[in-house]
C-alpha cells in the first residue's frame, strides 16, 4: 500500500518554519519542515490538528508568531498571503471546502492560478490553460473524458486527484494535505500515497494531517502528536520512536510526553 520512504538529507533546507504561534486557540506553538520531508500531524479528534494547519494557512486569526517559507518571512493573515509565499493547503473536506462541484474540472484546477493563464489585460489564454490542465490530468491519472466535465460526475478518488491538481498547477514550496484519502477507495488511496511520496522525493516539503494512524506510519518521516491544542511529542522513524503505541500514548496522555519545539 505504501511506497518506500526516501529520507531527506539531515541538512536539507527548512522550507516551513513556525515559531511562537499564538491565537485564541494556540499558545506558543512551533514547528519546522524540511525540503523532501513528510511531516505527520497526529492526535485525537479535537486535538487541534486541522485548526493549527488552517491557522498557518491564514484561514484562522492569529495573534502573533514568526512564520517563514523557504527562508522568507510572511504573515498569514489570509490564505492569499500563504499562497503568495508558496504554501498551499488541501482541506479535509473536498466537497465543502475544496471543490466547486457544479463547475468543470478545468475551472476548479485553474481557479487559484488565473494570473498564470492570463495575458496582459487579464484575458485568459484558453490554449495555455488547456495545455496545463491536460498535462496535469495525464500526470495525476485523473479518469475524466474531458476537462470540461463537471467535477461532481467524477468518482471520489478522481475528485481528490483533481483537488491535488488544483494545488499542483503551480508548484508549491510547502504542501499541507488534511485527510488526503478520506472517502476514496483503496486503489485511489494507493495512487495518492505514491503521489505524496514522489512529491517529497522531488524536494517538496509536505505536512500530512490524518486521523488514520496507519497512514501516518506508512507515509511520514517524522510525526508531531497534538493534545488539547499543544504539540506534546515528536516521533521520528529514523530514530525508531515512531510506532502506533507511542502515538496513542501521547495522544491520550497516558505517559509523560515532552513538548517539542522544532
Amino acid at each position: 500500500m505504501y511506497p518506500p520512504k526516501h529520507f531527506p538529507p539531515p541538512d536539507s533546507p527548512i522550507m516551513l518554519e513556525v515559531r511562537g504561534l499564538r491565537s485564541s486557540v494556540f499558545e506558543d506553538v512551533s514547528l519546522a519542515v524540511r525540503a523532501g520531508e513528510i511531516l505527520g500531524l497526529a492526535g485525537l479528534v479535537g486535538s487541534g490538528r486541522s485548526r493549527l494547519m488552517r491557522t498557518i494557512f491564514g484561514a484562522e486569526d492569529i495573534n502573533g508568531g514568526f512564520f517563514r517559507v523557504n527562508g522568507t518571512p510572511f504573515v498569514p493573515k489570509t490564505p492569499q498571503d500563504a499562497i503568495r509565499a508558496g504554501l498551499y493547503m488541501l482541506p479535509e473536506s473536498r466537497k465543502e471546502q475544496g471543490l466547486l462541484l457544479n463547475q468543470s474540472v478545468q475551472f476548479n484546477i485553474t481557479l487559484p492560478h488565473l494570473d498564470d493563464v492570463s495575458s496582459i489585460g487579464g484575458v485568459i489564454d484558453r490554449q495555455r490553460e488547456l495545455r496545463g490542465i491536460v498535462d496535469l490530468i495525464r500526470a495525476l491519472d485523473i479518469r475524466v473524458g474531458s476537462p470540461a466535465t463537471r467535477i461532481r460526475n467524477l468518482s471520489g478518488g478522481n475528485q481528490q486527484k483533481a483537488l491535488f491538481g488544483k494545488w499542483l498547477f503551480r508548484r508549491p514550496k510547502v504542501l499541507i494535505v488534511d485527510e488526503p484519502t478520506r472517502g476514496i477507495d483503496v486503489g485511489a488511496k494507493q495512487a495518492i500515497y505514491e503521489l505524496i511520496s514522489r512529491l517529497a522525493a522531488e524536494g517538496m516539503a509536505i505536512v500530512v494531517v490524518s486521523s488514520e494512524i496507519e497512514e501516518i506510519l506508512g507515509l511520514c518521516h517524522r510525526v508531531l502528536v497534538m493534545r488539547r491544542g499543544k504539540i506534546v511529542t515528536e516521533l521520528a522513524d529514523a530514530q525508531g520512536t515512531l510506532n502506533e503505541d507511542s502515538i496513542m500514548r501521547a495522544a491520550f496522555g497516558t505517559e509523560a510526553a515532552q513538548r517539542v519545539d522544532a
